[in-house]
């Protein structure tokens, strides 16, 4: 009896064995397919990934680099080196660009240069350049600044030709408009120290034009109402001569002083009336470009028409420029001939009393002073050139 118990123990223990390895062997065969195995090796590589991409958006912190890149360039307007130039108390700068101011600026008057270089004259040396402005109608230069209008003539309801008025400051490079409707500028001779300079100039006030003293562009005076758009500084600054209904006058730049005509019947016969009374130095005399020639005081008391010493008539033509030397008593002239400008030069001999031509030159016109009272800058299709002026003898 216990011979059989044994057996049947042993008999138990052999199956119990088998189906542990059966069971041991299925699950090293599959271990893959327990769910929950699966999930939590998914569970483990999701967060397991997390890092990674949290440890990518490390762009958060290279995005926060251009947020500190920026500080940098603003930063750089903090180069007030730029600012400095307060340092620049620019009255320096422009006692040196005095170098860069040109001594001579030239176009024809009333053409415009469309563009095209001028005639300049910067430290002796001539040439052609480009303005840094845009110049349609020319008016005057004097002491660096530049008096133009930037659209050619246009016609008011009174068939006056008027423009705008702009003056351009070489020193600084600036330009500004001064007036509208304005028929003719002139600056005025004195040397500015400082500051813009006084400009005569004739503004249309509907019917005709009025006599406008300019010291900036709200800064103005009238002198004197219903004039023709003619007339010129005297040399000390201190008086205008200016033309109405062919009488010529002459004011006081600091006011209208109602004095009565110095002369009538002015260009009364001579039709077109495009220039304006010459003062001749601090003579006290005028000269204005009737035919022939007419010499006033200024002050009226005296009339001079000056005789042709050798014969050759002084009617000469028109003038559309005239420059007048005291030194060698010269009187200098454009007039506009059959074949084109030529400018003539008289000799006065005897006061005003005689005139004679001492020399003419074809196809040139009278730029403008290169030597004050010495030489003149003449401009021809052979170029610019420079002429002495012959001493009296």
């Amino acid at each position: 009896m216990k011979k059989i118990g044994w057996i049947l123990l042993i008999f138990l223990l052999v199956a119990c064995g088998r189906d542990g390895a059966d069971s041991a062997a299925d699950s090293a065969a599959a271990p893959t397919a327990s769910p929950a195995t699966a999930v939590r090796t998914q569970t483990i590589a999701a967060p397991l990934e997390l890092p990674t991409n949290t440890a990518v958006p490390a762009q958060p912190t290279s995005t926060l680099r251009p947020t500190t890149i920026p500080p940098t360039p603003q930063s750089r307007p903090t180069r007030p080196p730029v600012t400095l130039p307060t340092a620049t108390p620019v009255p320096t700068e422009t006692a040196v660009p005095q170098a860069d101011v040109p001594q001579l600026v030239w176009l024809p008057y009333a053409s415009g240069n469309f563009g095209e270089p001028v005639l300049m004259v910067e430290e002796g040396a001539m040439a052609r350049q480009d303005l840094p402005v845009a110049v349609e109608i020319y008016f005057d230069y004097h002491d660096g600044w530049l008096a133009y209008g930037s659209y050619f003539w246009e016609a008011t309801p009174t068939q006056q030709s008027v423009t705008d008025l702009h003056l351009y400051n070489f020193a600084t490079g600036e330009a500004a408009v001064w007036a509208e409707q304005v028929g003719r500028a002139v600056i005025t001779p004195l040397e500015m120290l400082e500051g813009p300079p006084s400009v005569a100039a004739a503004i249309h006030n509907g019917q005709s034009f009025d006599l406008v003293l300019l010291r900036g562009p709200e800064n103005r005076t009238v002198l004197v109402e219903d004039v023709d758009p003619f007339f010129s500084w005297s040399p000390d600054g201190r008086q205008i001569a200016y033309l109405r209904n062919n009488e010529l006058f002459v004011t006081d730049a600091a006011s209208d002083s109602g004095n009565p005509p110095i002369a009538t019947g002015v260009y009364a016969t001579t039709g077109w009336l495009g220039d304006a009374p010459l003062w001749l130095g601090d003579s006290g005399y005028l000269l204005y470009a009737d035919a022939p020639f007419t010499i006033v005081a200024a002050d009226g008391s005296e009339t001079i028409v000056p005789a042709s010493g050798d014969g050759v008539s002084l009617d000469n033509g028109r003038p559309l420029t005239m420059l007048y030397s005291a030194t060698h008593n010269q009187l200098i002239a454009e007039t506009e001939g059959m074949f084109g400008s030529g400018v003539t030069f008289y000799q006065f001999e005897q006061g005003f009393e005689t005139a004679v031509i001492s020399m003419q030159i074809a196809d040139a016109q009278l730029a403008g002073w290169y030597e004050e009272g010495e030489s003149v800058v003449l401009s021809s299709s052979r170029g610019p050139m420079i002429l002495p002026l012959t001493p009296q003898e």
